[in-house]
């Protein structure tokens, strides 16, 4: 506060003496600063000697006012001080200022140290009330509250895009202060602030300039703008935006009431330009049709012949209550109100200024703009708005109302004819950009094939010497959206690499991080690195990193045959054929209805002799019977014809006849040997058509000598080097990958200056290229000898390059949303397509690789093949029920248990003594001439090896 304390003690004031104004009836001192700028200060000259003069034929107390009216130069401080201490000299009780919070600010700081008190008509800062400012009291309602006006009104209106143009001032600051505060309080990311500016709100408003202010606004895209300053500003700020296009249909400007509550000052000598017209405005409310203020209206004008209705501007009327206010004040004080003469620079203060201000902030006063009451704080407490919007000729007409405790009331609904926005039109607009009218564009791009290129002989960087992807998509752009641009080449003809030791981008996107550029059009990869310092429109294309190699056909493969499978998956079929073999061997001997089992069964159980001695002979002799399928009995009925054993020998020729599509003689005959062959029957079906397509496709692709399958594969091999381009967005992104073998294979990779330089290694051969699909592509158009391999590793977009918060991103993703699903970008690609013209139709290159296959990739042919064993096996289990139930019983085996125990101990002893005997030396035959009698219960006789014949 030095300055301030400066300009006091250069200010001649006068010495203090005591004065009692309370027993002499002497009129209360009523000071008024107004400012030679003011556009209502010829009408408050009128209306405060009335309004003094209304309180005091009025007053029946005995208390009288005395207006003290000093002008001042409100650009210049020292005029201010010196007007606001004449006032404290001359013993004002109260000061009225109908001013704005810029200069109140100033006022308070020199009557707050004295207890004077301080009525603004006009401030709205709620933060220019501090502890040195105690005395000051705000008539007009507080800056959020037209925030929140504001606010509503964009929401009944859907304008949910917006850029904000205040003054630096206090008015101005707090208005965007406190409507961005409701944004983040209110609405959360459903509002989106295109831009804010201040224009510096120093010297005469007819000397200063807004353009480069407003080309700010213009080039955010905005329009819906809120205008937010100083009645005195508003005539030439949209007389600059009318200039440059802002004013035009389809614009929406909304003006506060620093703007609204003077329309005077938006005038020329009495004329309104036409493009005014459709300005929605935020009017501080007075209700007009209350019964004071029309008494205050007819009575005024009856008198004062030089007002009219639209110079009772609200800060005029403001004005006139605030006198009633102080008025009544020292009413409720008797009068006895004594004070000092003081000096702006004296330590002393008014000691009955704090009792007074009391008085003051608890009368509830109806006034002429309504019922009026204060806060403790000074601030007014409700507040109320009129909606208004501009017509011919210069008026602000009444289109709806807010108030702090019911919101916002709109009179006719969203399109109702009733208002006008700029431009004629009475459909409200979107509140949105459709096009880029007047907006010419720099466009980052260099030369990449076949995304963007010069023509040959062009050495300009005219639009028209552009060829490629990226320049028609451009074109395609300027056509939809209107609007003119330039291509702009960096001089290192990079995209963007950010050098870790500066910390700074080169190329295209260093170009538009320094303003150089407005957009990228160009195959810019996205990547996480990148877009933290930029942002990027939707992807117009897919991409992802390949590998290609050339062939080397010219090397043959012998057994090229085997090169469908892996050899695991050979072992596997291999070990799967001999374990189905055994399995159906075993099925047909442990099984009641395979031939063998079900023959020995008879055996073990057949009661006639000669069955009864083949059987002990076997057993006791532990030998082979060679003819074991000629007996008698029970045997014979086992089986109408004789039929070869399902062996495992011809088990084996069984299910490898089914590799070939043919059986063989011996067919298994239990449904548990049957299903176990259907299920190896459809395996082998399965693994013939995988083999099949896959030796289809190695014989299609002259892949033969290319002994790598995958990028991993090239860490543990020597015949192949590998590379990429230096500092290229591949490089960076294999580098970042989770995966530690991506980094050494960049670690490994020989680092290639351009991609011609790339193709020629490649060309070479035993050479492997890493660079993104859609370039490859490209190269290789025509080449037949180069191969894809392992697929893409990663995948990514491309987009164009735009900087944060870019306000035309919005416009360029929706067109490209558009194009996309037009189709547009897959005939693009089609057009740069070198192949079917001038290269032929040779297109192995791009087809994807072939590679054998492996266990992992046929586990579940395999599966299969255990779920058809696990599945035969339960059949199995079943068919041993079954047939146990079917066995006649016997004195020892009557109940099912007894007889299935029967069969699981026979099949023991079958195993024991056929399947596991030692070498035999001889072979035995029963003689079927010798006579074998039994005895009446049928029972052999004793063993006799006489009765045997030696083979």
């Amino acid at each position: 506060m030095l300055w301030l304390l400066v300009l006091l003690r250069s200010t001649t004031l006068i010495s203090t003496q005591f004065t009692t104004l309370s027993q002499d009836h002497q009129p209360f001192p009523v000071g008024f600063l107004i400012g030679n700028r003011n556009t209502h200060k010829q009408t408050l000259d009128r209306v405060i000697p009335y309004a003094v003069e209304a309180f005091n034929n009025k007053s029946s107390d005995g208390v009288k006012l005395k207006a003290v009216v000093r002008h001042y130069d409100e650009f210049s401080l020292h005029s201010l001080v010196e007007a606001s201490c004449s006032l404290v000299t001359n013993g004002a009780v109260a000061v009225i200022s109908p001013d704005g919070s810029y200069n109140i600010g100033t006022q308070a700081d020199i009557l707050g140290e004295l207890k004077i008190p301080l009525i603004s008509a006009v401030a709205t800062d709620p933060h220019i009330r501090r502890a040195s400012r105690q005395s000051l009291m705000l008539m007009s309602p507080g800056d959020e509250y037209q925030s929140s006006a504001i606010l509503d009104l964009l929401n009944f209106y859907h304008w949910h895009e917006v850029s904000l143009v205040a003054s630096d001032t206090n008015y101005g600051i707090n208005g965007v202060n406190f409507f961005q505060q409701l944004l983040s309080l209110k609405s959360g990311a459903k509002f989106v602030i295109k831009s804010i500016t201040f224009f510096n709100a120093v010297g005469h408003p007819d000397t200063m300039g807004f353009k480069n202010t407003l080309k700010n606004v213009k080039r955010s895209l905005s329009r819906v703008i809120i205008l937010n300053c100083e009645g005195r500003y508003g005539r030439q700020v949209l007389e600059q935006a009318n200039e440059i296009g802002l004013l035009d249909e389809g614009h929406v400007w909304i003006v506060t009431d620093g703007i609204t509550s003077s329309p005077q000052s938006l005038s020329y000598d009495g004329y309104f330009p036409s493009y005014y017209e459709g300005l929605i405005g935020i009017y501080p409310h007075i209700e007009t049709k209350a019964h004071h203020y029309k008494l205050f209206k007819d009575k005024i004008l009856s008198e004062e012949r030089n007002l009219t209705a639209v110079s009772l501007a609200p800060h005029v009327v403001l004005t006139y209550d605030a006198v009633q206010i102080v008025g009544a004040g020292l009413e409720i004080s008797g009068g006895n109100v004594t004070r000092q003469d003081l000096e702006c620079s004296s330590t002393a203060k008014w000691n009955s200024g704090e009792e007074f201000l009391l008085s003051l902030l608890e009368r509830n006063y109806e006034g002429v703009t309504g019922n009026v009451t204060f806060r403790p704080d000074g601030l007014r407490k409700k507040a109320a708005y009129k909606i208004v919007n501009f017509v011919n000729p210069g008026l602000f007409v009444d289109v709806g109302q807010w108030n702090s405790e019911k919101g916002l009331d709109m009179y006719n609904d969203v399109d109702s004819s009733s208002v006008q926005f700029l431009g004629g039109v009475t459909q409200h607009p979107v509140g949105v950009a459709t096009e880029l009218q007047g907006i010419h564009l720099k466009l980052g791009a260099t030369e990449n094939r076949p995304f963007a290129y010069k023509a040959e002989n062009c050495t300009s960087n005219d639009i028209s010497c552009w060829r490629g992807i990226t320049p028609d998509i451009v074109a395609e752009f300027s056509r939809e959206m209107n609007f003119t641009y330039e291509f702009v080449e960096p001089s290192d003809r990079e995209y963007g690499y950010l050098n870790p030791e500066t910390n700074k981008w080169n190329g295209m996107i260093g170009d538009m991080l320094q303003g150089k550029t407005d957009m990228i059009a160009m195959d810019l990869s996205v990547s996480f690195e990148r877009k933290t310092h930029i942002d990027f429109s939707v992807a117009f294309m897919d991409s992802g990193i390949s590998l290609v190699i050339k062939g080397e056909s010219s090397k043959s493969n012998s057994f090229f045959f085997l090169s469908p499978f892996e050899v695991m998956v050979w072992l596997m079929i291999l070990a799967g054929f001999m374990a189905m073999s055994l399995i159906q061997n075993l099925f047909n001997k442990l099984s009641p209805y395979g031939e063998y089992g079900q023959r020995v069964h008879a055996m073990q159980t057949c009661k006639c002799c000669r069955c009864a001695m083949r059987r002990r002979v076997k057993v006791e002799q532990n030998i082979k019977l060679r003819d074991h399928r000629n007996v008698e009995c029970m045997i014979e009925l086992a089986a109408d014809e004789r039929r070869d054993e399902m062996s495992f020998y011809n088990a084996l020729f069984l299910n490898a006849a089914g590799f070939v599509g043919h059986g063989a003689e011996s067919m298994p005959k239990s449904p548990s040997g049957r299903l176990i062959l259907l299920t190896w029957w459809f395996f082998v079906l399965l693994i013939i058509c995988m083999y099949t397509a896959t030796l289809t496709a190695f014989i299609t692709l002259d892949r033969i000598g290319i002994t790598i399958d995958n990028a991993k594969q090239l860490l543990q091999q020597q015949k192949y080097s590998w590379g990429m381009l230096n500092h290229s967005f591949v490089e960076a992104l294999l580098r970042n990958n989770i995966d530690p073998d991506y980094k050494k294979i960049v670690d490994g990779a020989v680092k290639l200056a351009n991609m011609s330089e790339s193709i020629d290694r490649v060309k070479q051969g035993s050479f492997v290229l890493f660079d993104e699909t859609p370039l490859i592509s490209y190269e290789l158009m025509g080449e037949c000898d180069m191969f894809y391999i392992g697929g893409e590793i990663q995948t990514f977009d491309y987009a164009f390059g735009l900087p944060k918060s870019s306000p035309f991103i919005a416009l360029f993703n929706t067109q490209i949303i558009k194009l996309r699903e037009q189709g547009y970008f897959d005939e693009l690609w089609k057009k740069y397509d070198r192949t079917p013209d001038d290269l032929g139709d040779c297109d192995n290159h791009t087809t994807g690789s072939s590679t054998a296959l492996n266990l992992l990739t046929l586990k579940g042919l395999f599966y299969f093949l255990c779920f058809g064993i696990v599945s035969s096996m339960i059949v199995f289990f079943f068919e041993l029920i079954y047939a146990t139930s079917k066995d006649p019983p016997d004195e020892k085996h009557r109940t099912f248990w007894a007889k299935f125990g029967r069969r699981v101990k026979l099949k023991i002893e079958d195993v024991r003594t056929e399947w596991f005997s030692q070498p035999y030396t001889q072979l035995f035959s029963v003689d079927g001439e010798v006579e074998v009698k039994c005895d009446e219960n049928g029972t052999p006789p004793a063993y006799n090896p006489g009765n045997l014949t030696v083979l």
